[in-house]
């Protein structure tokens, strides 16, 4: 995967758009989604640079709870904004951009999987999917103690646990959202979830014995 800067993408593509620039305004950070996506589409160089500033943390997080690396995560994150960028003529500018922003980098993700032989779910963990109907109990994860809990655990989870946990909790998917981005049942988005709740409610009360 070629390492690009942020910089880079941003640059080709001014580059590539021969309409006169429209005017930059801080009017545009109000301007939604789909409202960007449009003046992209028809000239604007500043507007896909402000969709990139506003997902760029939400794409790294992504990558970084899959991979648990750095560098991985800002090369994948690179490469999802210029796989966007590339695929925004195709795309409806009414679809909500953050799932699809998720869905290029987790199948990006799976990729890096795939070449780095990385198992993202653990073998036993692979059984039947059953529905999961049962109640919620990190609702209170924004406690400041929790959280510090949390990331000391985080990576003994597999890929995919610190991937659900991260979509629901940091980037705040709806399981629809989740479900589209992971290109899995809602079932099974709802199974992992409450799996990588279960794995890490374990850790931290092991952790607590300690």
């Amino acid at each position: 995967m070629p390492i690009v800067s942020p910089l880079q993408i941003l640059a080709s593509i001014a580059r590539a758009h021969v309409a006169p620039p429209f005017a930059l305004s801080s009017a545009n950070v109000e301007l939604s989604d789909a409202a960007l996506v449009t003046q992209h589409l028809a000239g604007d160089p500043h507007a896909f640079a402000e969709l990139v500033k506003r997902y760029t943390g939400a794409v790294y997080n992504i990558a970084f709870r899959f991979t648990n690396n750095a560098a991985d995560a800002e090369q994948i994150s690179q490469e999802t904004f210029l796989r966007a960028w590339r695929a925004l003529p195709r795309l409806d500018a009414q679809r909500p951009l953050k799932p699809y922003l998720a869905k290029i980098a987790l199948n990006l993700c799976r990729d890096w999987a795939a070449q780095t032989h990385a198992q993202w779910l653990d073998l036993d963990e692979q059984a039947e999917i059953l529905a999961d109907e049962t109640g919620d109990p990190f609702e209170n994860l924004s406690d400041q103690e929790l959280r510090t809990r949390v990331r000391a655990q985080w990576a003994q989870l597999p890929p995919l646990y610190r991937t659900v946990l991260a979509l629901r909790y940091s980037e705040e998917l709806s399981y629809d959202e989740m479900a589209a981005a992971l290109e899995m049942p809602l079932n099974t988005v709802r199974t992992h979830l409450r799996r990588a709740k279960a794995r890490l409610r374990v850790l931290l009360e092991q952790d607590n014995e300690t």
